[in-house]
């Protein structure tokens, strides 16, 4: 057969190799990679150019399998290094093995290449090749055959039968075509009913046409199986990553065959009772990337009630909806009202939600705490490493070139014995949860879990990892995170109100400049603090009051910093003390400040206030003098917890000691083990 080779307009770098593109407008190059066997042939169809193949191997980078590690380019195959400024030439190429390739061109006279010669760049070269029949591997025919057997013995009539596959993460030189051959094979003899995919069919890397290329092909793969094929898509599916090629909802739609008018769809199994409900997870433009919008809760919640009595729910989406079951995720937005709203569903006498399965942590794990089973599914891609992944899963042993390279599920649904089946090809064990209505305790457990901390977490600043910090969207996000507290900085205007600001100025945060002391409180609300996470929109400045506010609806401590170190506010122990017997919150509250004077005021205005003496370098005997002036705490910087006895000390003397700005995980720990009372952090999800 003959396949024109697509030469990319402009496209100058392979691999980031010098040699092989040069970065000039002299060349041009294919984006995709094509497969050649011995006898194949690539012709030049236009005497003006002259062409150079950069041939890749079929060898393996293993860092692309053992690592957490993505080809920038979808690539797998290895550069031979081949190409040199003398492999220009106009005479058909001839290949003498099997090998990945891409072609490369430049004009015979050397010119550099205009507008013209791009408009001509897809039949420049033909690609000549028979198209070489898949070859079985015969180290998965025992596989195919205990699948099958497996799946006829836990069969009964009325069992729904599901293909259930998840992150292929597709590359040039990958094992797909392997996965998409067993899935045919034991889909032959067992008869699904329909093929799920749970999203990342590729890493979503190279062009959108590229990635639509070989989107077709994977899909058009699970459709020679003979059943509907249904696709929930995954973050990388919407083609966000690296290249910032990314496609629109309309083109996800089309690309990945989805049935609703958003991301978002359903299906009914006929004979069964039996409602699909597919969730997408990911939104590229919102501050929290993963989760579910407002607006698929209530399309979800008219989806479900809709349902005719009877109908039973089996829920897919490519992320998991508590952050805690996935390592990549600090919060998943709305997972707890998404989980919320099923398990109400599930409270009702004629629906049952039979199970929510999910991809993405490239792991196995059932997750038991709701009414409902929610279930991780390992990825179908070849890959081992068990670092990042979430606390409790399992990941299995994979090698290429034996039966552990693959790894997908026939999900069995048993409705007589109320059970999920999970029969496993390839790497991992088969598995098995029940689905018959249970009490749901995740949200008791978390709650005990915060409780029992023996070291409090504090947000500084509020959730400044992930938002734009002391702003209301910090403070908010804190608590959803589960901080036990939240650390803020209050300064005054110039006309005397108390805001809440870390800098003296507002030039870091904000898109103007000057000193806080110098904007009236009209000016100051007019700014945008959003500069570091502009996802948010525009974001204030908020008063003291509003955040006393949010304050009284949790369960949070305030550690209230008084910024009156370099400019001393008048007044503003005054009016920090004023405004929380006003909002009935004193007893929350304590006040700190490297201004130890300051503290000293607050407490002569009022004896029962809880103050600590912030600090970040080595005062001598720190216990014995925050004891002298009556402080609650101390609050080093962390590096001072090295002193000797230094916690020994504020123990003895009951002086309390929260320290600050731990954010790293190893820290956290170190904290807790020298038992500091309250860490101070940007990352609450951490402690």
């Amino acid at each position: 057969m003959m396949e024109y080779v697509k030469l990319k307009p402009g496209y100058r770098t392979a691999l980031n190799d010098s040699t092989l593109v040069p970065d000039s407008p002299k060349h041009m190059a294919t984006e995709k990679f094509y497969h050649a066997v011995a006898g194949s042939r690539l012709h030049l169809q236009d005497e003006e150019y002259l062409f150079a193949p950069a041939i890749f191997s079929l060898e393996r980078e293993p860092a692309y399998i053992y690592t957490y590690s993505y080809a920038r380019e979808e690539n797998w195959a290895a550069y031979t290094q081949n190409l040199t400024p003398d492999s220009y030439q106009g005479e058909d190429y001839i290949f003498d093995r099997e090998c990945y390739f891409r072609v490369c061109v430049k004009r015979k006279d050397g010119a550099d290449l205009k507008q013209d010669d791009f408009e001509k760049a897809p039949t420049l070269a033909a690609y000549y090749h028979e198209e070489p029949e898949y070859q079985e591997k015969p180290f998965f025919q025992k596989e195919i055959e205990k699948t099958v057997e497996t799946v006829r013995r836990s069969g009964s009539p009325g069992m729904l039968k599901l293909c259930l596959v998840a992150d292929t993460h597709a590359t040039v030189n990958g094992t797909w075509a392997d996965t998409g051959a067993n899935i045919q094979r034991v889909s032959a003899q067992v008869g699904y009913d329909a093929l799920i995919h749970l999203g990342d069919l590729t890493d979503g890397m190279v062009s959108k046409g590229l990635t639509e290329e070989y989107v077709n092909t994977i899909i058009g793969d699970l459709e020679k199986c003979g059943a509907p094929v249904y696709i929930t898509p995954g973050n990388h599916d919407c083609n966000y990553f690296r290249n910032r090629d990314v496609f629109s909802q309309e083109e996800m739609r089309r690309v990945y065959r989805l049935r609703g008018e958003g991301l978002d769809y359903y299906v009914d199994m006929p004979g069964f009772s039996v409602r699909m409900i597919f969730l997408s997870s990911f939104e590229d433009k919102a501050p929290v990337r993963y989760g579910y919008a407002p607006e698929q809760l209530t399309w979800l919640r008219e989806t479900l009630y809709r349902s005719p009595e009877g109908t039973k729910f089996l829920v897919f989406s490519h992320d998991a909806p508590l952050a805690k079951l996935d390592y990549w995720s600090f919060l998943i937005r709305n997972g707890e009202e998404l989980l919320d709203l099923l398990e109400e569903c599930n409270a009702k006498e004629h629906y049952q939600v039979i199970g929510f399965f999910y991809g993405h942590t490239h792991a196995d794990y059932i997750f038991e705490e709701c009414s409902f089973p929610v279930i991780s599914v390992g990825c179908a891609k070849l890959e081992y490493f068990t670092d990042k992944k979430p606390q409790g899963v399992t990941v299995y042993e994979r090698k290429a070139g034996t039966v552990s390279q693959d790894l997908w599920d026939s999900l069995l649904v048993d409705f007589d014995s109320q059970k999920l089946k999970l029969v496993r090809f390839g790497a991992g064990e088969d598995r098995e949860a029940s689905f018959a209505k249970k009490k749901s305790c995740y949200k008791e457990n978390a709650l005990q879990k915060r409780k029992g901390r023996k070291m409090k977490i504090w947000a500084h600043r509020g959730a400044s990892g992930h938002a734009p910090e002391n702003t209301m969207p910090a403070f908010e996000l804190a608590w959803q995170l589960g901080a036990d507290g939240i650390e803020l900085d209050v300064q005054l205007t110039k006309d005397g109100v108390p805001v809440v600001i870390h800098d003296e100025t507002v030039d870091r945060v904000s898109d103007r400049t000057g000193w806080v002391k110098d904007f009236t409180f009209e000016e100051i609300r007019e700014l945008n603090v959003n500069k570091n996470f502009p996802a948010y929109g525009k974001v204030g400045i908020p008063t003291l009051a509003e955040v006393y506010d949010f304050v009284k609806t949790t369960d949070m401590t305030v550690n209230l910093e008084l910024k009156n170190s370099s400019v001393f506010y008048g007044q503003l122990e005054e009016k920090v003390l004023e405004l929380a017997e006003e909002k009935g919150i004193g007893e929350r509250i304590i006040y700190s400040s490297f201004n130890h004077y300051s503290m000293r005021r607050i407490k002569e205005l009022a004896p029962q206030a809880r103050v600590a003496f912030l600090y970040s370098n080595g005062i001598l005997d720190i216990a014995d003098y925050a004891q002298r002036y009556g402080a609650f705490a101390v609050h080093p910087y962390m590096k001072n917890t090295e002193y000797p006895d230094m916690m020994k000390e504020c123990r003895e003397k009951g002086i309390r000691v929260h320290v600050w700005t731990v954010n790293e995980k190893e820290d956290m720990d170190r904290m807790s083990a020298l038992g500091v009372d309250a860490a101070i952090t940007n990352y609450v999800e951490r402690g």
